[in-house]
């Protein structure tokens, strides 16, 4: 064993280290890496644990229907009784504490508003098999977590997720028109599947969609007015709505693989046959869309994801790994933005050691990348892990870093979490130096300066950033 490794695990192990890097442990360069990653699911789990463990088991509040108990105001754990097969309107609005949601198997409808103004507290959603009908505003501004809706869902109303927080989203097969508003301020969201038998999208379904990335329109769809207003980073690339609709709707002109790739939740098995048929590799699968963007780099962005299929397309397609799209992002990037599973980013990995070993990941780009969203900071925070564990001859560039967090956002973001996730980054970019601080009075200190500033997305926040460095070289 290398003096290199008995140094690092000795270095992380301190107790003056960071606490983001503790938990890590290295590997010499050629065995296997072992990192602290937590998919969306794991996340939820430990949501949960700790959940558990605080308040003396929270109670879970069984829900029977409108003729039942009164639902506490406080309510933090939620379960529906499997004999309620309607959730009426209102029912849960505006329960700011609520964090678990569990819909059992026999709920068909869930009504107008009725998780509505919950303020991004849900962190954890079940959602039944059985249930077929989400009416206007269902969960506005409520979910704070990834969800999944089923294949049979008949219809979904205006404004249903609006304001909520999750980063992919599917729309279920059975769903011809897109409601207005469905998705509008969805800050977070940068990956949209929709089936390719839509006909119809209903306005501002997805207005102020700043991250949104990857998505198609099916060719014949007719558009609402202001579908993509303040799309942002579609807007980076095309100039005007008129223009990325049009190139939306003739993304996957000539290109089998990629389309097959999109589509691959609503058809099973279809890719897998269409890769491996026929003797003659597709050159289709080494070109870039209109978002310059591979058949990797679709499937990273995708709520469905067989380890299988990527084996697939790595192997017959192995420069998509390398491939940059339009916004200077690889593949990898998708995979840690939206929480692609623990066993899916390890294959990512240990495909770049075998393929492309010299290849130079850039951490930096990518954690400005999420960082200047409305990303979960738990997102952010397993990016940090791995880069730390895999790159230490490829460090963050944090001055660089703050000083583009420090500067104005023309996107829109929730007070709160915009706190939370820039206290979280501002701790990460200054931990070096203050781990170096002499007196543990000190180093107590400079943290506390960083959670109790008050940054404000549509201001400059370089004053904060001055004057932290300024307290850093006067207690030095």
């Amino acid at each position: 064993m290398s003096r290199f490794y008995l140094f690092s695990q000795k270095l992380f192990s301190a107790t003056r280290a960071p606490k983001i890097w503790r938990s890590i442990l290295l590997r010499p360069r050629g065995l296997r890496l072992t990192y602290h990653l937590r998919s969306h699911l794991e996340l939820d789990v430990s949501r949960r644990v700790r959940m558990s463990s605080n308040a003396a088991d929270t109670e879970v509040f069984v829900y029977t229907g409108p003729g039942g108990d009164d639902v506490p105001r406080d309510v933090v754990r939620f379960r529906v009784d499997p004999s309620v097969t309607s959730i009426p309107a209102r029912a849960f609005v505006g329960r700011t504490k609520l964090a678990e949601v569990e819909l059992c198997e026999g709920l068909v409808e869930i009504g107008d508003n009725s998780f509505a103004w919950c303020y991004h507290s849900i962190t954890r959603i079940i959602i039944p098999n059985s249930l077929r009908r989400i009416h206007d505003r269902a969960f506005q501004y409520s979910l704070r977590c990834p969800i999944r809706l089923h294949d049979g869902i008949e219809s979904i109303g205006e404004d249903a997720f609006c304001g909520c927080i999750f980063t992919n989203f599917r729309v279920p097969p059975l769903i011809t028109v897109i409601p207005i508003g469905l998705l509008s301020n969805c800050t977070s969201t940068f990956s949209v599947e929709m089936p390719e038998s839509v006909r119809e999208i209903g306005e501002t379904a997805l207005y102020k969609c700043h991250c949104l990335r990857n998505v198609a329109f099916p060719p014949d769809a007719v558009i609402g007015d202001d579908i993509l207003w303040e799309a942002t980073d579609l807007l980076q690339l095309f100039g005007s709505e008129a223009e990325i609709i049009r190139n939306l709707k003739n993304r996957f002109d000539e290109l089998p693989i990629h389309s097959s790739v999109y589509f691959q939740s609503y058809h099973q098995g279809a890719l897998h046959r269409l890769i491996t048929t026929g003797n003659e590799l597709d050159p289709t699968g080494n070109q870039q869309d209109c978002l310059g963007m591979t058949p990797l780099h679709i499937l990273v962005c995708s709520s469905v994801h067989n380890l299988e299929v990527y084996r697939l397309i790595i192997e017959k397609y192995p420069a998509n790994l390398i491939t940059e799209d339009r916004w200077g992002a690889v593949p990898l990037l998708y995979a840690f933005w939206g929480a692609a599973p623990v066993d899916v980013i390890e294959f990512l990995l240990d495909s770049y050691q075998s393929f492309y070993p010299d290849y130079v990941i850039n951490w930096t780009m990518m954690v400005e990348t999420i960082g200047r969203c409305e990303t979960p900071k738990e997102r952010i925070e397993n990016l940090l892990h791995v880069q730390q564990a895999l790159s230490l001859d490829q460090p963050i560039n944090w001055d660089y870093l703050l000083n583009k967090f420090a500067e104005p956002s023309n996107r829109t973001f929730f007070g709160g979490l915009f706190q939370e996730r820039m206290r979280f980054l501002f701790t990460c970019g200054m931990s070096d130096r203050v781990e170096t601080l002499a007196f543990k009075v000190w180093r107590d200190h400079i943290p506390k300066m960083i959670q109790t500033a008050s940054f404000g997305w549509g201001e400059n926040n370089l004053h904060i950033l001055r004057r932290i460095p300024l307290k850093l070289d006067y207690l030095y």
